[in-house]
């Protein structure tokens, strides 16, 4: 015999869930993630998602860093490899890597093509360095507590920056 389903204990307990994660202070956690050799940060308000990398359709004319259109969900996404455009060579593509996707209150249908994640980090347990920071789309940086390094980025800089705009070869 098939086990009841009680409809209203179901979305009590899924009311309690989301009212406890809206509760929770999220302003220190960051999603990890891996370009080239370097580690970087995103605040998961500015990520609407990460998932394996579908099909991309080159598109002509375009610099070797935007790998093209891809299609996800049915609304088409312009493909950037993040390691590339920031002159670090090309991500070679394996299982782990992924598409960062900006949350969409950026207005943007872009995707960073990231050769992993390493995931969640709490940046109250790391260190910040006071050193200059050159590219406008790296908030921040900070050690880890062996002495690793890490870019805390800003979404939003990156994706209205001109150099990052420009995909005309």
């Amino acid at each position: 015999m098939a086990k009841k389903f009680n409809l209203r204990e179901f979305q009590t307990a899924l009311s309690q869930q989301l009212q406890a994660a809206a509760s929770r202070d999220n302003t220190g956690s960051r999603l990890g993630f891996r370009v080239g050799a370097t580690n970087w940060l995103v605040g998961l308000g500015d990520t609407e998602e990460v998932l394996p990398v579908p099909p991309i359709v080159k598109v002509p004319g375009a610099r070797r860093w935007f790998r093209g259109m891809t299609n996800i969900r049915g609304n088409l996404y312009a493909v950037s490899d993040f390691a590339d455009f920031l002159g670090h060579g090309v991500t070679p593509e394996h299982a782990d890597c992924r598409l960062l996707i900006p949350h969409h209150d950026f207005g943007v249908n872009a995707a960073l093509l990231i050769g992993g994640t390493l995931g969640l980090k709490n940046i109250s347990q790391y260190q910040p360095r006071d050193e200059h920071v050159v590219e406008p789309w790296v908030a921040r940086r900070y050690a880890d507590d062996v002495g690793g390094e890490w870019h805390d980025m800003d979404f939003g800089q990156l994706l209205g920056h001109v150099g990052f705009l420009m995909v005309e070869a």
